[in-house]
């Protein structure tokens, strides 16, 4: 061996001696830290163990509440009650006759209605009219499969409501959707206004009886206060409701 491979071979065993000797040291530190860590933590460990057994049965209860919740079926809507007998400021209107009356809460109207009046007899619907709407004896009833004819006085004047009894000096002021009911013993009927026209006083084909439609049809003189012409207000019925 030459003088350079004696100086290798020392240079190798020397390093290899250095790393030897390293190692040790360097698993004591590990250790040393690993003991440091250990006795910070071992006193906090027995709380945490209280802690997490204290909420973790919290979160789990939580989260079962949840899933059965989500599990529960929806409930079923609550009906919706539907009352057209309330006035413009959500009092309730009670009928002036359970027998039979009319009620059209938009322009105030809560009137007996007098049934089977000949409406080609003017004295005897003159009569009617200072009691009630007149019922034409010519038309069906709220419970038959038919049209309800009413008759009624108008006025231009305020102050001639009263003496004329003119219960649809009003009927002027409503418009389609509103609705119109008609109490006949005891039962509800509830119409919605779909149309209104204007007629010749001699056009008196809407007084004959029309069998087959369940709809209801207004009549007063146009304009208000005037025999010219004839206002006539036609609803639907839309709803029956018994007591």
């Amino acid at each position: 061996m030459n003088a350079y491979s004696a100086y290798l071979s020392y240079q190798n065993k020397k390093a290899g001696h250095g790393q030897a000797s390293f190692i040790p040291w360097q698993t004591i530190g590990l250790g040393i830290l690993a003991f440091s860590l250990g006795g910070i933590t071992r006193p906090i460990l027995p709380t945490a163990r209280l802690e997490l057994s204290y909420q973790i049965p919290k979160v789990i209860a939580a989260l079962q509440a949840t899933f059965q919740e989500m599990k529960k079926p929806m409930p079923q809507s609550a009906p919706v009650v539907f009352n057209p007998l309330i006035d413009e400021q959500g009092n309730i209107i009670t009928p002036a006759s359970e027998s039979f009356s009319l009620i059209v809460p938009k322009i105030g109207i809560n009137a007996p209605v007098i049934p089977a009046v000949n409406p080609t007899n003017e004295s005897q619907y003159d009569e009617a009219l200072l009691q009630g709407v007149a019922h034409a004896s010519t038309s069906f009833f709220p419970n038959e499969n038919g049209v309800v004819y009413l008759f009624s006085h108008s006025t231009n004047y305020e102050w001639f409501v009263k003496d004329l009894n003119a219960v649809f000096y009003l009927l002027k002021n409503l418009s389609e959707g509103d609705l119109i009911v008609l109490v006949y013993n005891g039962t509800r009927y509830t119409y919605r206004l779909t149309e209104k026209r204007v007629v010749a006083p001699n056009d008196i084909s809407y007084i004959a009886p029309i069998a087959g439609k369940k709809m209801l049809i207004l009549q007063t003189c146009w304009p208000p206060g005037s025999t010219t012409e004839r206002l006539l207000v036609f609803a639907d019925l839309i709803q029956t409701t018994k007591p």
